[in-house]
């Protein structure tokens, strides 16, 4: 009834030593669920190469949880900026062409179509880590350290309904419902 079966090395604590209760080392996923939540749980998941033994720890889901709120950061400044269909961007009728768009503009779509193209490939062959590494990677460089901070002076400055201020949110539109389908099968919760 499979298509395929992925197996996995052990979970181990942060040192890589087996986890036992009574050790005192284990860590239930409950209480990562009662304390994270269920996406970090999944990001935690997909964040580790299941070839070879699995490590958990708190400091390791404090990590995990830096690098969802990046994720999420990411995306709720996308949303911030589109605004409501109501109020703002509409993509119905405010898309701006791509080739009118401005080359930073252009550069976005580029890596955006690399990393779809990238983690598409990962999720067929179930190498979920390199998922979390590439969504990750974007999230922080392309868009947070690059794009948005450029994108400012567009999205905060410009005319409501300028060609600027227009193309800058056709690009975060397309950003945020490529990252949104992407991360969906590990943030299903974020994702929605």
């Amino acid at each position: 009834p499979y298509k395929k079966i992925v197996t996995h090395g052990w979970t181990v604590d942060g040192e890589g030593k087996a986890m036992h209760k009574s050790a005192g080392n284990s860590v239930s996923p409950k209480e990562v669920v009662d304390v994270y939540g269920a996406d970090i749980l999944r990001l935690w998941v997909s964040s580790v190469d299941f070839t070879v033994d699995a490590r958990i720890s708190k400091d390791i889901l404090k990590q995990l949880s830096e690098v969802y709120r990046k994720i999420r950061n990411t995306a709720r400044i996308l949303i911030g900026n589109l605004g409501t269909v109501e109020t703002d961007f509409n993509p119905d009728t405010d898309m701006v062409e791509e080739s009118k768009l401005p080359d930073i503009d252009k550069w976005v779509l580029a890596r955006l179509n690399k990393l779809v193209r990238d983690v598409r490939a990962a999720y067929d062959n179930c190498q979920f880590h390199i998922v979390y590494h590439e969504i990750s990677n974007f999230c922080t460089t392309e868009m947070s350290k690059l794009y948005i901070d450029i994108s400012k002076d567009r999205t905060y400055v410009d005319k409501k309904d300028g060609l600027g201020r227009r193309a800058a949110q056709t690009t975060m539109y397309k950003v945020l419902s490529a990252i949104t389908r992407l991360v969906s099968p590990i943030l299903a919760f974020t994702a929605d």
